[in-house]
């Protein structure tokens, strides 16, 4: 039987009021996981907000920051467009990390002052979920 080792995940999304999707997708390259328009039906209830999400696949890994160097070269190319394009439109950012803990391995939660820069230049904040198995 193989062990389980800790994992997470990130996704990504940008928030707010209204917005041109297709716009946000043109800057950034490929397309979203998910999107929705305020006021769209989702699967259990309406959409509150405008929001473009990307969720990265689970990485086995016990550092947080693992995940946002991931994210970091995915948007690279165009991360100065992108902060502009937020803040035109006056939106959030959200890093949202799904944190899967085995065999009492736990993990580093930490931000550098890379990962803060990177935070502010998008307008994000960060949730954290953790699920112990």
């Amino acid at each position: 039987m193989k062990k389980e080792l800790t994992t997470i995940g990130l996704t990504f999304s940008v928030y707010g009021e209204c917005f041109d999707l297709e716009a946000l997708t043109r800057i950034a390259g490929f397309p979203p996981t998910d999107k929705a328009y305020k006021g769209d039906a989702l699967k259990h209830r309406i959409s509150e907000e405008t929001f473009w999400e990307y969720k990265f696949l689970p990485i086995e890994t016990l550092y947080i920051s693992d995940c946002l160097a991931v994210f970091e070269q995915k948007v690279h190319p165009f991360l100065e467009e992108l902060s502009a394009f937020i803040k035109t439109h006056q939106l959030t950012a959200l890093f949202q990390f799904c944190v899967n803990i085995y065999n009492e391995e736990v993990p580093a939660l930490s931000f550098d002052t890379s990962a803060i820069d990177l935070l502010h230049q998008l307008n994000g904040w960060i949730d954290i979920d953790q699920y112990i198995y």
